[in-house]
């Protein structure tokens, strides 16, 4: 288990409601995009039917569930608030993956899981994925009466050698998927919120 309480003042807070959102896609979840000072950043929505102490908890030990997530190839936990995190992309792509530091906060019944990008010795560079420098975001909980909603939102650079022309499609991908895999840790349903 990860614990993840430290004072989540730590990490910056993603672009909020003020950026210039540009809907990608309504469904199956709501995916959003912005351009906020040169840097892409997106936000994917959605309602997991599963009560939020359960979504909570996947996040919290989402490392010894890796396996659960589709999208994750690896997660390795490098110190006790950080992860070395490998993302599967299709072939012939390279994977892609980012070193990040994770904090938690909540308040009243809200969770709010942040992640910013740090070097760490335990994970360098390699030629086996493209490394996401800047990889930042959140996971933005609350509940409902049908389970959780969740907020997720992610610096957006896709890095190495991947047409520009598609990466609409790859965020739209990557909204839903992250989404689908968090509920799929429940063997919940995904639906709009």
């Amino acid at each position: 288990m990860m614990p993840l309480l430290i004072i989540a003042a730590a990490t910056a807070a993603p672009p909020g409601d003020s950026a210039a959102w540009e809907t990608l896609a309504t469904s199956p979840v709501k995916v959003e995009c912005a351009t906020v000072s040169g840097q892409p950043w997106c936000r994917s929505y959605g309602l997991i039917h599963a009560p939020i102490s359960q979504v909570d908890s996947a996040l919290r030990n989402m490392s010894t569930s890796a396996d659960l997530f589709e999208a994750v190839l690896s997660i390795e936990v490098l110190a006790e608030d950080t992860m070395h995190i490998v993302l599967d992309y299709p072939a012939p792509l390279d994977d892609r993956d980012y070193v990040a530091k994770y904090t938690y906060s909540s308040e009243g019944e809200t969770r709010l899981f942040r992640w910013s990008p740090v070097v760490h010795p335990g994970a360098p560079e390699t030629a086996a994925a493209v490394r996401l420098p800047n990889f930042a975001g959140e996971w933005h909980l609350s509940p409902s009466d049908k389970g959780t909603r969740v907020r997720y939102t992610w610096q957006a650079e896709i890095n190495g050698s991947f047409p520009s022309f598609a990466y609409a499609q790859a965020w739209k991908k990557a909204g839903h998927e992250a989404l689908k895999d968090l509920a799929n840790t429940q063997g919940a349903d995904l639906s709009k919120p």
